[in-house]
């Protein structure tokens, strides 16, 4: 065997340990930046969607605000300058609306805030969104247009429907930084750039040179990119509008038809790229002369630790895992833990990928969980507030015909009575539900007997005739509770009511009040549609409610079994439901902590009520409806009653009359009810101290402290119950401390 020189083998193994290193770390790298550019393009593609449905939800809002605006009752009446004012209160609400803007069905201006009412009114810009609004019937988001002043505009339009016709076009002129904003809002790296078109690819809103952008369209090869992927949603290379390569993804909206563009510089991921491949070409050259280098002065032993390097090496372009030989040979030894690096490097790549994979995943199904239960509420609150609204419609619309007789005419007030009492329960259980999720329920505790209390919420239930369909079942044990009996009162007519509305006519629904160790335990069980396994652990969240028809004649939004386990958690106690199923009822129980019943105290006798006397009111309103109604209902029983439309001319009313009692709305034009209550007691020369009563719609606990800490002495949130105000001017009703 011819003899080989140990340099020139040690040459050679070098040669064969490094090469195809450096060949399989070539591979990994261009697969790497293979994967770079694609994870760019995802990442792009996910931002776009994002940004999307961010301006989706911009131009959604806008939508609703509308469709709030539109059922004002000044279109029912025809009552147009009053419109006017409330639309420009509106706008004035929104910083970014430029106009509201009111069309016949036909296409003709009635109203733009833009214009003083009355003034002469252009023609309507993107007609065709006009047109196509009318024709489907449905909100429409019109293309960017430019206005008579020459300034650039969106339009959202909205159909106002009235006996199922398209009577009025209500439109809201967007300025494109309303779109802008959302796009500064979401924050996306400095280098990006986030374009937004309208249906004809012109573009509304952009990151970068905003102002030159708008009614520009996009960079010619997004258009033709944007052609050959299709119109949903694509990604690949393209030239911004100012030349430069970038990461491109697009998404167009299935709701608007708008795009949602966004370009990531192509340099900047190949730039990572071009410094990965000069430091792997510097250290494999290092390596080649290092190990040429300590071939001069490595004996045999370097051959054996080469081959199990060489060897390790081949496993990690595998996949598979590596070690390092163990060698005095400081070379040799940083080329093994550079491949050990190498490895970690890899699996920590692989697990960073595939935990964003299950963060974007987890992050769209809560996006679309928070979306369905968005529409789902306002499905539910659309339903319970347009529901008494028409009854109330149409008993007014009753009222203004002639010939009925007094028995349809009680009949159609009374509906009003009804409905205006159901939309003020409504309300009370929406801020309730909010002030119980926020902990800013007060209660007023005391000794009560918490089988009274259920005594005194059927008899209330069964005058309202809420549970004249079924049969109440009340087996009530005297047991005391230190406990806020309007509350208790509010947690057993919720389950109540629950009950009633789950079960069906003529069942039978029980409510226990017994004591069970040191608990007062209160149970209702129905014999109703029963609650689904799956229900059962979310029964009391928030909004969650059964399966209902679409007519939904049950009613209600969801909010009623929440309130009752906070508030039952507010007390000390808990609240639970049991159910076998669907179709086999359930039962809802509610323990509190027990207490001793206190010593009986005499009860003082109830005064003879006085015939009422006739009082001086003023009253200080702003709204002309409600400022007149009330001002009727007062002169029927025999008070003499003044009106004043704002704060300022209040003031002055009252100084001049010095009334025995005012009724004064918080929010007024002019000068607030806060400031008119504080002048008032700072005025000298009145004979006596006058009652004054905040009647308002500001109903939370911190209204009602700010209106007694400006001087008021009853603090009376909207609609009031007339009975109630008598009770106040009477002086039946002692005022607040």
């Amino acid at each position: 065997m011819k003899s080989v020189p140990l340099r020139r083998r040690l040459f050679l193994l070098v040669a064969a340990g490094l090469l195809p290193l450096a060949l399989i770390s070539a591979g990994a790298l261009l697969y790497l930046y293979g994967q770079n550019r694609a994870q760019a393009e995802r990442s792009v593609l996910e931002v776009s969607r994002v940004l999307s449905t961010a301006v989706d939800g911009e131009l959604g809002r806008t939508s609703a605000v509308l469709t709030v605006l539109g059922n004002s009752l000044y279109l029912d009446e025809g009552e147009l300058a009053r419109f006017w004012e409330r639309a420009r209160r509106a706008q004035d609400a929104q910083d970014d609306w430029a106009a509201v803007i009111l069309f016949d069905a036909n296409g003709k201006e009635l109203v733009n805030t833009m214009h003083a009412y009355g003034a002469p009114l252009p023609e309507a810009v993107d007609a065709e969104s006009l047109r196509e609004v009318v024709k489907a019937r449905t909100a429409v988001v019109g293309s960017l247009s430019k206005g008579p002043r020459g300034k650039w505009g969106i339009p959202v339009r909205v159909p106002i429907l009235r006996a199922d016709e398209v009577r009025y076009v209500l439109t809201a002129v967007l300025e494109p930084k309303a779109i802008l904003d959302v796009l500064q809002r979401t924050r996306v790296p400095g280098d990006w750039v986030v374009a937004v078109s309208d249906a004809k690819n012109v573009r509304v809103a952009r990151t970068a040179a905003p102002g030159q952008s708008i009614g520009t369209p996009f960079s010619p090869t997004l258009l033709e990119m944007m052609r050959e992927r299709g119109e949903r949603e694509g990604s690949g290379v393209t030239n911004n509008t100012e030349g430069v390569a970038v990461f491109t993804a697009y998404t167009r909206s299935l709701e608007t038809g708008w795009v949602t563009a966004v370009g990531l510089p192509v340099a900047g991921v190949e730039a990572n790229a071009r410094r990965s491949f000069i430091t792997f070409g510097t250290g494999i050259l290092l390596s080649i002369v290092l190990g040429f280098l300590g071939a001069l002065f490595i004996g045999r032993s370097v051959s054996e630790p080469m081959a199990v390097l060489r060897e390790h090496a081949l496993k990690l372009g595998e996949g598979r895992p590596v070690a390092v030989p163990e060698t005095d040979v400081r070379e040799i030894q940083d080329v093994a833990n550079a491949l050990l690096a190498s490895e970690m490097e890899r699996s920590r790549a692989e697990a960073e990928r595939e935990a964003l994979l299950r963060s974007e995943q987890a992050a769209r199904a809560a996006a679309e969980g928070a979306n369905r239960a968005k529409d789902e509420f306002l499905a539910m609150l659309g339903h319970e507030l347009r529901n008494p609204l028409g009854a109330i419609s149409n008993a007014a619309a009753l009222l203004n015909q002639g010939g009925l007789d007094e028995r349809q005419r009680e009949q159609a007030r009374g509906v009003i009575s009804r409905q205006v009492a159901h939309l003020s329960r409504l309300t009370d259980d929406l801020l309730d539900a909010g002030r119980a999720v926020t902990g800013k329920i007060v209660l007023q505790r005391q000794p009560v007997d918490l089988a009274e209390v259920a005594r005194q919420a059927i008899a209330t239930l069964q005058s309202s005739g809420r549970t004249r369909r079924h049969v109440i079942q009340p087996k009530l044990e005297s047991v005391w509770v230190e406990a806020d009996a309007v509350r208790l009162d509010q947690v057993i007519s919720n389950l109540v009511v629950n009950a009633v509305k789950y079960s069906a006519p003529g069942s039978a629904i029980r409510l226990t009040v017994e004591r069970e160790g040191p608990d007062a335990v209160l149970r209702v069980a129905d014999e109703g549609i029963g609650i689904p396994g799956n229900l059962v652990p979310r029964v009391f969240d928030l909004f969650v409610q059964g399966d209902r028809d679409l007519d939904r004649a049950l009613g209600g939004l969801g909010i009623g079994l929440t309130l009752v386990r906070r508030l039952a958690e507010m007390h000390g106690g808990t609240a639970t439901v049991h159910s076998e199923g669907e179709d086999r009822g359930s039962e809802f129980m509610v323990r509190l902590p027990a207490i001793q019943a206190p010593a009986l105290r005499a009860t003082r006798g109830e005064r003879t009520p006085a015939k009422a006397a006739s009082r001086e009111i003023l009253i200080v309103e702003d709204n002309a409806d409600a400022r007149e109604t009330l001002r009727m209902l007062l002169e029927m029983m025999g008070h003499r009653v003044h009106v004043a439309p704002d704060g300022e001319s209040g003031v002055a009313t009252a100084e001049r009359l010095k009334p025995e009692i005012m009724l004064v709305d918080i929010g007024l034009p002019r000068m607030d009810g806060y400031e008119v209550a504080r002048r008032i007691r700072a005025a000298d020369g009145w004979p006596s101290r006058p009652l004054l009563v905040a009647v308002t719609g500001y109903g939370q606990e911190a209204d009602r402290e700010r209106a007694l800490a400006a001087g008021f002495d009853v603090h009376m949130a909207k609609p009031i119950e007339p009975g109630q105000l008598f009770e106040v001017i009477d002086g039946k009703m002692a005022p607040p401390l």
